[in-house]
This record gives structure tokens, sequence and C-alpha cells, in this order.
């Protein structure tokens, strides 16, 4: 039996292999549309059933206590030993970084949102149809995220930097 992992807020970033889900109705890859801010993953995946979820600049796009849901959502439906991969803007290097200017700091921490970026055809219609997907609601450290990993669930928590981004890894 092969593995099940879910792309979760995949935007873009079709992986083959993955369940690939975003909110945006009008993406061309895209196997599974489902607004995670109204709806809930479980409703969509029984408890315990998936191997691997990445969730790449995604929770920042939620409210501090629905990313808590999501991540509530993240633990229950991975199998126990299952791994979680978030991405998201680490606010702490962003707002200490010297080499960014206060531009660049307002679209990393608050997102691009109605603000045309370069991209694919399919993103820039889904920006203009769906800005609100391209906000940033909340903004992640390193100790926000792992304290908020824990109370989901999830017991251990690794961390790496990638540019302005932390990427952890929880498992289950």
């Amino acid at each position: 039996m092969s593995d099940i992992k879910l792309n979760i807020g995949c935007g873009a970033d079709y992986r083959p292999g993955f369940i690939n889900i975003d909110a945006s109705d009008v993406l061309s890859n895209v196997d599974k549309v489902i607004d995670l801010s109204v709806e809930s993953l479980c409703h969509h995946f029984c408890n315990d059933s998936i191997d691997f979820i990445v969730a790449n600049d995604f929770i920042e796009h939620h409210f501090h206590w629905e990313a808590l849901n999501l991540l509530k959502d993240f633990h229950a439906i991975l199998k126990p030993g299952g791994k979680c991969e978030i991405r998201v803007p680490d606010c702490s290097k962003i707002i200490k970084s010297w080499r960014l200017s206060t531009e660049e700091k307002l679209i990393l921490l608050f997102g691009g949102q109605d603000v045309e970026q370069d991209g694919c055809e399919d993103m820039r219609f889904s920006r203009r149809k769906y800005p609100q997907l391209f906000c940033h609601k909340y903004g992640w450290t390193k100790d926000r995220l792992k304290k908020d990993l824990s109370i989901a669930g999830f017991s251990k928590v690794s961390f790496t930097s990638a540019g302005t981004n932390v990427v952890s890894i929880a498992i289950k």
C-alpha cells in the first residue's frame, strides 16, 4: 500500500504523488478544492489515515485560532509516526533584517494580497478572484509555531531556515 500524502494550499505547487488541495477553484492542477478556513480536513480524511502533510506558505493565511484548528486537524488525520512539514515566513528574521526594505518586509509579513506578482496565469487569475487567500493573517516565529504544534498534539518538532522562511517538521 502506498503512502497517502497531502499538499495543503498547493496553489501552483502541484506535486505528483500527493493529493493537492487548494481553496481556489480556478487553478488547473488541484485534486481537491477545499476551503480550509470554513471546512475541516477531518470531514474529508479519516483519523490516522495520512502519512505525510506538506503545508508550505499556507497557515499564515489564517487567523491564529483557525491555524491552531488546522494544526489539530493535521495531527488527527496523520498516522502515528506521520510527518507534517510546515513552511511559514519567519517574522523574527524578517523584522530584524537590515537587507530588506520596508516595502519588502510588508509584503513578506502581510502577503501579496491584491498586488500583482509574477507567476502563472492560473495564479494571477486566482489572486484576482480570491484576494483574501493571499493575505497573511498571523505572524509566526519558531517559538510560537513550536508551542502551537505542541498544543495540537505533536511531540517531536524540528526547524530549519529557508531564506526568510522557517520550515518545521512535526512528527505525530
